[in-house]
């Protein structure tokens, strides 16, 4: 899983369901009810079946829209400006560009501080989490050794920087043989570096993570300098006004002196 609004079955949305046909496609992609409107345009007035009558609207009425859509100006969704769309728009490919060195930037920090603060593969920490004891009436502290998973959480890009829950990656790295999840921010927490790697994000708990071994886990620049298909997602989905509240300023704010 990536970014919050995004699903594990489907990246983008959910299934559609076409509402004449009820296969699985939108209406605008249905072949049925073109089929439809063609048969019932060789028939009688009479003859035609109810279907037949709605499939020759509808087709009608989408031929007029689409005819109006084509006098009128073109406006880009991302940018609102006129006489272009997303697809040629100057503005996204530059904010994409922005987007992928961001990820690049906040990477490598990432991947700079794993040994520091003991969130790279393969390390062996301390884990010390206080939990209120119902029967006592107090806290109690309990300590565990436990290794870092060898798997890298599969969300590791600058969207965790993100101040809207939606577009924010919420990073959880896991600790072999504990079954409750543990954030990237129970690792950094209380350095001046936690806000640069997770964003200004609250942490909950009084967890604690003391590093006993620092993983010998490198990251490859590879890795560091991919692509990530959360930036298309982003850029297809929000216009840059949304975008410039709630990713673009925190990466100013955050990592824009090392950019």
């Amino acid at each position: 899983m990536a970014i919050n609004i995004r699903t594990d079955k489907n990246n983008y949305r959910s299934e559609a369901t076409c509402t004449y046909c009820g296969g699985s496609h939108t209406i605008t992609g249905c072949q049925e009810i073109l089929d439809d409107a063609e048969r019932g345009k060789k028939k009688r007035f009479a003859s035609r079946t109810f279907k037949e009558h709605y499939a020759m609207q509808w087709v009608e009425k989408k031929a007029k829209s689409k005819k109006k859509r084509a006098k009128s100006k073109r406006k880009c969704g991302y940018c609102k400006g006129e006489g272009h769309t997303r697809r040629d728009c100057k503005v996204m490919q530059k904010d994409r560009e922005f987007l992928i060195k961001a990820n690049q930037v906040w990477r490598k920090l990432y991947a700079d501080n794993s040994r520091k603060f003991g969130y790279a593969p393969a390390s062996l920490v301390k884990y010390n989490d206080s939990q209120y004891n119902y029967n006592t009436g107090q806290y109690e502290t309990t300590s565990q050794m436990l290794l870092v998973g060898s798997e890298l959480p599969s969300n590791l890009t600058v969207f965790v920087l993100s101040n809207e829950y939606n577009m924010r990656q919420e990073i959880s790295i896991p600790l072999v043989g504990l079954q409750r999840p543990v954030t990237l921010r129970d690792f950094v927490k209380g350095s001046p570096l936690q806000s640069k790697l997770t964003g200004n994000s609250y942490s909950w708990g009084d967890k604690t993570i003391e590093v006993i071994k620092p993983s010998e886990y490198v990251f490859t620049d590879e890795w560091i300098n991919a692509e990530c298909d959360d930036i298309n997602f982003v850029l297809k989905k929000w216009d840059r006004q949304r975008l410039d509240d709630c990713i673009f300023r925190s990466i100013r704010d955050q990592i824009g002196h090392l950019m």
